[in-house]
């Protein structure tokens, strides 16, 4: 596939891990409800194994149509996500390679029910059906960051995104001033008040600060492309638990990006995403602790981490 995969494409292919879990979850608990309880046995946990690889693989070839299949042909043959492929580690894995994890799953699951604390058969569904899931997560968040840029919504959302949250305030903030009319009668009041719920509203946006819409305060021709590398950032922070700069820089090489980061560009964006979230980390912990919360930052970044020292350690 060389023509670039349409907004639209990107997005069905964003969809894809979770649906897959879901579907793939629910054919699995099943299969697991065949085990004869806490009585069964090697054969038949290897037996069920099998089955289970099996409906993965079905239910991966099922939830991923036609359109997917060719993003994700169009992503395998790009030489940007190649490289990016490479730097994170990833290999091609034969037919039967799952049946080995879900194996030990199972067998750790009958090790647990034999003590009466075993997870029921739809916990251990959903983790078999996240076993091979990885690389399909991954791709699917890369889908939906190319989404985000492609469709230009990612842009949008920054450009107006702080406008509209004030908006949306001061709307609610002007609807529960009608709410509380003295001429309003109580029981239409207390139905509105229940229906509208305007309190848990603003809670709710409040919790969206404005600045999550602005990673850069630049608007330049630029922007898009800083926007798309954070979106990178971020989701290889969520997979890997590390923001992969290099292969971030890789993936701003896809044909789609107009004008791609150099990498300063990209390390300046992971420091600045760093900081943000050693932040809410200080805040976090210094409303659980009691702590001042300037002291917490600063024992953060002084040690380059985001662990807090106990204050039993010495």
């Amino acid at each position: 596939m060389t023509e670039i995969p349409t907004p639209e494409n990107f997005l069905e292919l964003s969809l894809v891990a979770d649906k897959f879990v879901e579907q793939a979850s629910r054919a699995i608990v099943f299969e697991l409800d065949k085990l004869p309880g806490a009585r069964h046995s090697d054969s038949s946990l290897a037996e069920t194994a099998i089955a289970c690889a099996k409906l993965l693989e079905e239910k991966y070839n099922e939830v991923l149509g036609a359109e997917c299949k060719r993003t994700i042909e169009w992503f395998d043959a790009e030489p940007a996500f190649a490289m990016a492929f490479k730097c994170l580690s990833y290999v091609k894995v034969p037919e039967n390679h799952w049946e080995g994890p879900i194996l030990r799953e199972l067998e750790r699951w009958r090790a647990n029910v034999r003590l009466d604390r075993g997870p029921h058969a739809g916990s251990m569904a959903l983790k078999i059906a996240r076993i091979p899931c990885h690389y399909l997560t991954y791709l699917s968040l890369v889908a939906g960051a190319s989404y985000r840029y492609v469709s230009g919504i990612g842009h949008r959302a920054v450009i107006e995104g702080p406008s509209t949250i004030r908006r949306l305030k001061d709307l609610i903030s002007e609807l529960e001033d009608v709410l509380g009319a003295e001429w309003l009668p109580d029981d239409l009041r207390k139905n509105l008040g229940y229906s509208l719920r305007t309190g848990a509203a603003l809670r709710d946006l409040n919790t969206h600060d404005e600045n999550v819409f602005t990673p850069s305060r630049r608007n330049d021709i630029d922007l898009p492309a800083r926007l798309f590398a954070t979106d990178l950032l971020r989701i290889h922070q969520q997979i890997f638990q590390s923001f992969h700069k290099k292969s971030v820089f890789h993936l701003m090489g896809l044909s789609f990006v107009s004008r791609p980061l150099e990498m300063r560009t990209i390390e300046r964006l992971a420091k600045s995403e760093m900081d943000a979230h050693r932040e809410v980390v200080a805040k976090r912990i210094a409303d659980r602790r009691g702590l001042d919360f300037e002291h917490v930052l600063t024992t953060l970044k002084a040690n380059k981490s985001l662990i807090f020292p106990s204050q039993n350690q010495g």
